[in-house]
């Protein structure tokens, strides 16, 4: 989980081992980034809560921009089923909160729910 108002990254795509899940909250837009374009590089799938959203930022958050934009799909049609998300358990997922009230919440109630499923 990055939580932070940095303007500098403070974490390296490059030290995100194959299967890790990074859900952002802060800063997500040039310049403005606790997170560089090489994480978004690294990952394998791309979720936001609001890609509409995520792109009516200005300047747009990194994820919303090229390369990534064809690439970044929703939360709600992922865990809807309609859209995939993790489909190997290598694969590096990113999630870029636009800060919708209760996403996160949310999202953490279903990740305890698939890790207890699992466990």
């Amino acid at each position: 989980m990055i939580a932070t108002t940095s303007t500098r990254p403070v974490l390296d795509g490059r030290d995100v081992d194959p299967g890790t899940h990074v859900s952002t909250i802060g800063f997500k837009q040039r310049d403005r980034a606790e997170f560089g374009p090489d994480l978004l590089d690294a990952a394998d799938v791309l979720v936001t809560d609001s890609p509409a959203q995520a792109g009516a930022y200005d300047p747009p958050m990194l994820t919303a921009t090229p390369p990534y934009a064809e690439r970044l799909r929703d939360l709600g049609a992922v865990l809807a089923g309609s859209a995939p998300g993790r489909v190997r358990p290598d694969e590096i997922t990113v999630f870029c909160s636009v800060g919708l009230a209760g996403t996160e919440v949310f999202l953490l109630d279903r990740l305890v729910r698939v890790g207890a499923a699992t466990a």
